[in-house]
């Protein structure tokens, strides 16, 4: 997936593509840490180390003090190099280190400030005020301790220590403020990451409402349409004998009513095609087709009438699922019912309320075909849409009744057309 230039790369499945921090030396210290660590250890206390080295091998006298100072400067290299993972106990190192009363602590001088960063990069909050006492605290004590024995090798202790506190304090606010950006920064990734996640589950939640619509449509397609052809079929083997004509014009019904449900089918899937695919588009029955729906049923012998009352329905989603309550009521009654005389449907709209009947008064025999048994639990689920219900069940002396009641202002979401 391309985006434009300076855009993130968010793709699906929760992750996401951040882009290419600024700067090669900030990628190049990101990616090598350990490096980082390694050259900070060894820059600060290369001079050092050279100058003690100097003074062990040139001046005699000052020996021993060029070999303390190299010691010392090997001791806050090697803690420097644990700066990320023990922050406080690398400041506690290097701040006795600086306690030492001689020129042999000038290998803490730079590493001091360096543990401070680290520790407000790194360390915990309490930590960092831990380790700028300790700091202060050893500077303090070597301000204090050298003047004694050398008397002119220092400036005034007051402003001495002001000073030197006043850094330690910026060196630990320049940490901080890096782990709080970093911090901040690791947030938004964090959220930009759980809003994918929350997009790709809206999008399979969506994906599986409409294959829930896509299979309750399919489901009143194939049933009426296999129903009729089934029906129709039958009767022409009835009359084939008989009367070839009529057999052959109601085979040509079962053919037109085949070819009538494959385009609501493929209607139903062109959804499923790719953007770019051509997919035949139809209008979605509704409930001004009832007389058509109707019609089509009594063309195949059920004796089936239609009573409306009210005012047309507006809403095309309401009005498609009374044409399927309908068309899927008149379907059971086709299979369970083939010996009714009479088959009623009432449907009646008033005062924000939609009120569907279909009565029969058949024996309720075993159907011809029988059904996987989602025909009324499909209603259920689209009168449920409109804060309905659906009254289903048989009627004295014989018959079936289905009752559906619908309401125009839904009180859940209601499905796509």
């Amino acid at each position: 997936m391309t985006t434009a230039p300076g855009t993130p790369d968010v793709r699906v499945g929760g992750a996401v593509a951040l882009p290419r921090p600024p700067g090669v030396l900030r990628r190049f210290t990101a990616r090598h840490p350990r490096l980082v660590d390694w050259t900070l250890a060894v820059g600060s206390q290369l001079p050092v180390l050279v100058i003690g080295t100097v003074l062990a091998a040139i001046d005699p006298t000052q020996r021993l003090s060029g070999l303390l100072m190299i010691a010392v400067s090997l001791v806050a290299g090697a803690a420097l190099l644990q700066r990320r993972r023990w922050p406080l106990p690398v400041v506690l190192v290097i701040a006795a280190l600086l306690a030492i009363p001689s020129e042999a602590s000038a290998g803490g001088f730079l590493a001091i400030y360096v543990a401070l960063y680290s520790i407000g990069a790194y360390g915990k909050p309490l930590h960092v005020w831990i380790g700028v006492a300790a700091a202060s605290i050893g500077s303090l004590i070597a301000t204090l301790i050298l003047p004694s024995i050398e008397p002119m090798s220092v400036g005034p202790v007051v402003s001495v220590n002001l000073v030197g506190i006043a850094s330690y304090v910026v060196a630990v606010l320049l940490g901080t403020s890096v782990r709080g950006r970093r911090a901040y920064v690791a947030a938004l990734i964090a959220r930009a990451d759980d809003m994918a996640r929350e997009r790709d589950k809206e999008a399979q939640l969506a994906v599986a409402a409409e294959r829930a619509r896509i299979a309750r449509e399919m489901h009143d397609v194939v049933s009426h349409g296999l129903t009729v052809m089934v029906t129709l079929a039958e009767g022409s083997a009835a009359q084939a004998a008989r009367d070839p004509e009529r057999a052959a014009d109601t085979m040509r019904r079962v053919a037109d009513a085949g070819r009538d449900s494959l385009a609501e089918m493929r209607r139903l899937l062109g959804v499923l095609r790719e953007p770019g695919d051509a997919a035949d588009r139809a209008p979605q029955p509704a409930a001004g087709d009832l007389h058509a729906l109707v019609a089509s049923f009594r063309d195949v012998g059920m004796p089936v009438r239609l009573t409306t009352s009210g005012s047309a329905i507006a809403d095309q989603t309401l009005a498609l699922t009374v044409h399927r309550i309908v068309q899927e009521a008149l379907t059971n009654a086709m299979r369970h019912a083939s010996d009714a005389a009479r088959v009623e449907v009432d449907v009646r709209h008033g005062s924000g309320v939609v009120r569907v009947e279909i009565v029969d008064d058949g024996s309720g025999a075993p159907a011809a075909t029988t059904g996987a048994g989602r025909g009324l639990v499909g209603m259920r689920e689209r009168v449920a849409l409109f804060a309905g219900d659906v009254v289903a069940g048989p009627r004295e002396p014989s018959g079936w009744r289905v009752v559906a009641t619908l309401h125009e202002s839904p009180t859940a979401e209601q499905e796509p057309a």
